[in-house]
């Protein structure tokens, strides 16, 4: 019985508005078959197993009919009904009735689950979940309750005159019979589609089913011994351990088993001296009081459960808004395309994600650019570093469509990426989602989050990649702008260092050059090395106060004078009075120090003056000694005669120019700093300018970020030389440029 109307109600699942998917698949036709199989079913039970002279009533039927209705659009309740009368006419004349009362107990049996159907609607319009307190007591009332009264008022009326009953007890017999049915089969049938069990298999249900049935069996046996409570804790322990589909399809096997033992002269009620109608009655509460009892204990535990659940839920959903703000912290911090993508691998994926990775295209290429999550093999993290965008990956497919990729079981992503079945297999990869990042003219790159699961990408976990790719398309376009703002001010700094004229020999040269403004790479300090008459060789460091691109406009044209002013005048001295003059009219080259020396190679003679500037430093192979001599005030303080030093430098001898970046810190004072500087210096034996450089960086400045430009210049006077050189601090052998920013 509860197979067929099981099967009934599945075929004819709907809910009245709208319509369920099932029922729209299915035709009237088929609808009207299974609920005549499932009603036919049940009403021939009552008479075979339930009938005269049986005392017991229980109409299955009735909780048929009610779910049919309750699960059928209402367009087909007038069809559903029709067969129902039909059926009930026919089973009931089969089995011995008068025709002349057949129709009233049809009228019973089809108005009273209409007027259940229709009241359940009332108060719960969409789908009835019996996990809810509130759902359980609508159906109860009206199902249960109300409904039964009515079709036991017209079927009791009905017994009374055909058979001459007392009409209280028929009433009676009658309402407990169907409110019982409709408990038993309409509860099951009503959790069934609203609640569908997904974890239980056939065994779980077969040993829940076949454990009611054998407590049941065991405590009707008798007459004599009170064991008829065994079902109890059987039910309530189902109650508690399993779903409410499967507990309520425990309770209608003990009921029918129940009425079925009843009937056939077992258990106590069958053994009770007393009316049919009561004994009728008191069998039916007592089952109904079974069940209900470990429906609502059921209930509770769903809602214990569900509150669990919902907790869990929430606090994932707390721990993931807080990582939100922390990576979005991130990526306002973030300046490159690399730095967002390595905050969003660290921070991101991992938060909805088993693994994970991060593609942005690279701008000007055809290529993407891969970055993993950590747990990523790194032969494998390698191999996908950089592909080109024509392979087939989601990554490219969902940058190249804009689309998210959403790939639901293994096979499903195997069977669409072949070449990747490996790593998948290597990652324990059951189902992957790749959601497009789109920047100001389309898609820039793309998120991957794979699951070990299948179908891991539920609807909070498409949300959030959803939130988490705008986030990062933000953050990203942001970036590019800086990108490509950045490569542009690197292209105007080179710009602005002039090129090393020929024939300087007898120096060699180290030169670095760091910028406190690291996002724009420029700034206002410089040096420069040139030729110079009379074979001298003129070099100079200077700082215009500020940064970015104001002060390495100042810087250059202020270089680009002294350089011209270096040609004509006849000593250092001379050079910074005019450039002190000519400062005057370049925008922002007020107060700006410089430090000018020439050398002659033939001599061995430096000539040198400082402007406001720091000292050169001297290194020899006795130590570093500060040149203290040709001191002055900076351009465009005050008018005044400058003067120069000069002295005759030994072989090998460096001498390191600097601007005041390498020693000024605002908790330090710079005398400390410059002695620092000389003991650095000096404590190298026998340095070159490269080495010397190179040391003097990491020992003054490492990794430090800088609150200042830093310029340092190194020239060695290693006698003649057939062209001069410069190396850069990082090991590059490059031209000596003659000026830096």
């Amino acid at each position: 019985m509860s197979d067929l109307t099981g099967s009934a109600v599945v075929a004819t699942t709907a809910a009245p508005a709208p319509p369920s998917p099932v029922a729209g698949r299915m035709s009237l036709w088929l609808v009207l078959a299974l609920v005549v199989g499932a009603y036919g079913a049940g009403a021939s039970l009552a008479f075979e197993g339930f009938g005269a002279p049986s005392v017991v009533a229980l109409f299955l039927p009735a909780g048929v009919t009610l779910s049919a209705l309750v699960l059928n659009p209402r367009r087909r309740w007038p069809w559903i009904l029709g067969a129902v009368v039909v059926t009930e006419i026919v089973v009931d004349v089969s089995y011995g009735m008068s025709a002349r009362w057949a129709p009233g107990f049809a009228l019973a049996n089809s108005v009273e689950p209409l007027v259940g159907a229709l009241l359940l609607r009332h108060w719960l319009p969409a789908e009835v979940d019996l996990r809810r307190r509130r759902d359980l007591l609508v159906f109860l009332g009206c199902c249960v309750g109300a409904a039964p009264v009515v079709g036991a008022a017209i079927g009791a009326t009905t017994l009374a005159a055909s058979s001459a009953a007392p009409w209280p007890q028929a009433f009676v017999s009658f309402w407990a019979g169907d409110a019982t049915g409709v408990l038993t089969v309409a509860g099951g049938v009503l959790a069934w589609r609203y609640s569908p069990d997904h974890t239980s298999g056939p065994l779980r249900w077969l040993v829940s089913v076949g454990a009611a049935v054998a407590a049941t069996m065991i405590g009707f046996w008798p007459h004599d011994i009170p064991l008829f409570y065994l079902p109890i804790p059987v039910l309530f322990a189902l109650a508690f351990s399993q779903t409410l589909v499967v507990t309520l399809t425990a309770g209608m096997a003990m009921t029918v088993t129940a009425n079925l033992m009843t009937s056939t002269g077992h258990g106590p009620w069958a053994a009770l001296d007393t009316s049919e109608q009561l004994i009728t009655m008191t069998l039916q509460l007592f089952l109904a009081t079974t069940i209900l009892g470990a429906w609502t204990l059921a209930v509770g535990v769903a809602e214990r459960d569900r509150a669990r659940r919902d907790t869990s839920v929430e606090r994932a959903a707390r721990l993931r808004l807080h990582a939100l703000q922390v990576l979005t912290t991130d990526l306002a911090k973030a300046a490159t395309s690399a730095e967002i993508a390595d905050a969003v691998v660290r921070e991101g994926l991992g938060l909805i994600a088993d693994h994970g990775s991060v593609a942005i295209a690279v701008p000007g290429s055809t290529e993407i650019a891969l970055w993993t999550s950590p747990d990523v093999p790194a032969g494998a993290e390698a191999r996908y570093r950089r592909m080109p965008s024509s392979t087939a990956t989601p990554h490219n497919d969902a940058i190249r469509t804009g689309q998210l990729v959403l790939l639901e079981t293994r096979a499903e992503a195997v069977a669409a990426y072949p070449h990747l079945g490996e790593l998948y297999q290597a990652l324990e990869v059951s189902s992957t989602l790749c959601v497009p990042i789109t920047g100001d003219t389309g898609p820039v790159g793309s998120l991957a989050f794979s699951f070990h699961r299948e179908h891991g990408a539920d609807p909070e976990v498409l949300a959030f990649a959803e939130t988490l790719a705008t986030l990062t398309g933000q953050a990203l376009r942001r970036a590019q702008s800086y990108e490509r703002e950045r490569d542009a001010t690197r292209q105007l700094q080179q710009a602005l260092l002039p090129a090393l004229g020929s024939g300087l020999g007898g120096i060699q040269v180290c030169a670095d050059y760091r910028p406190a403004d690291v996002a724009h790479q420029v700034g206002g300090d410089w040096y420069d090395v040139f030729a110079v008459p009379a074979g001298r060789i003129g070099f100079a460091v200077g700082d215009v106060v500020g940064h970015q691109l104001a002060a390495a406009a100042a810087m250059a044209r202020l270089q680009s004078a002294l350089r011209i002013l270096a040609q004509s005048a006849p000593g250092p001295a001379r050079v910074l009075d005019d450039l002190d003059r000519a400062s005057a009219l370049i925008p922002d080259a007020g107060t700006a120090t410089v430090g000018y020396a020439d050398y002659d190679p033939a001599t061995r003679l430096l000539r040198y003056a400082c402007a406001g500037h720091l000292p050169p430093l001297l290194v020899t192979g006795a130590g570093a000694e500060y040149l203290w001599g040709g001191r002055s005030l900076p351009l465009g303080v005050a008018p005044a005669a400058r003067d120069q030093a000069e002295l005759v430098v030994p072989d090998g001898a460096v001498l390191v120019l600097y601007t005041d970046g390498l020693v000024e810190r605002p908790d330090e004072h710079i005398a400390t700093n410059m002695r620092r500087l000389a003991d650095a210096a000096g404590g190298l034996r026998d340095p070159d300018a490269e080495t010397l450089c190179r040391h003097i960086l990491e020992y003054m400045v490492g990794d430090e970020v800088l609150g200042d430009d830093t310029a340092i210049l190194c020239v060695q006077f290693a006698g003649p030389a057939p062209a001069a050189s410069v190396a850069h601090a990082d090991g590059r052998i490059m031209p000596v440029p003659s000026g830096g920013g």
